[in-house]
């Protein structure tokens, strides 16, 4: 008998985008099949980063379980996922701490991009 964790195997399980809609579709659209599996792209799950404090640095390393992103008509939306064998009620806590560090990335790239488009622009 092969041994296996589970969280590995529920990431695996969730992985597949029928799956995956199916279960956003059922909880947040009553069944009604909204997200569509074809439209479903992996996304980085990785939200590491670091953050400044008075005195210091600090990273804080985050994974999330499962990601996907859409777009439903003109909105891009990102769904995440994570699996939770025990209930743990400190989980609202994490799931802000993960959708923070994810916007803090997104918000350094962004302003990375701008930065470099300006410094390309010949300003007097």
């Amino acid at each position: 008998m092969k041994k296996y964790k589970t969280d590995t195997f529920l990431k695996e399980f969730w992985r597949d985008n029928h799956r995956f809609a199916d279960l956003f579709n059922t909880v947040i659209f009553q069944g009604r099949p909204v997200i569509k599996p074809e439209d479903l792209k992996e996304a980085d799950t990785e939200v590491s980063g670091t953050l400044e404090g008075r005195d210091a640095f600090y990273s804080i390393a985050r994974i999330r379980d499962v990601v996907k992103k859409t777009a439903l008509g003109a909105e891009f939306v990102l769904l995440g996922m994570e699996n939770q064998k025990y209930i743990h009620y400190a989980m609202p806590l994490r799931t802000m701490l993960y959708d923070g560090l994810g916007y803090l990335k997104e918000y350094r790239e962004i302003t990375g991009r701008r930065k470099k488009r300006r410094r390309g622009k010949n300003f007097p």
